[in-house]
């Protein structure tokens, strides 16, 4: 039986005054892959007022 670990990375929006932006989610996902992570889920968490300023991707690996 395989077992797994899990962990979350918050990948916090890129707020200025004039523009918003995504993080930049594959330069993230690639560095946590380097290390035996594998993507399981993205999650868009909204606060009351239906806006989210993140981001939180789901990992997972294997463990031996």
């Amino acid at each position: 039986m395989k077992k797994f670990e899990y962990k979350t990375l918050v990948l916090p929006f890129r707020i200025g005054i004039f523009k918003q932006g995504v993080p930049d989610i594959k330069a993230a996902l690639d560095a946590e892959g380097g290390e035996g992570w594998q993507f399981k889920q993205m999650i868009l968490p909204s606060s009351q007022w239906g806006t989210s300023d993140s981001m939180v991707a789901i990992l997972e690996r294997t463990v031996e």
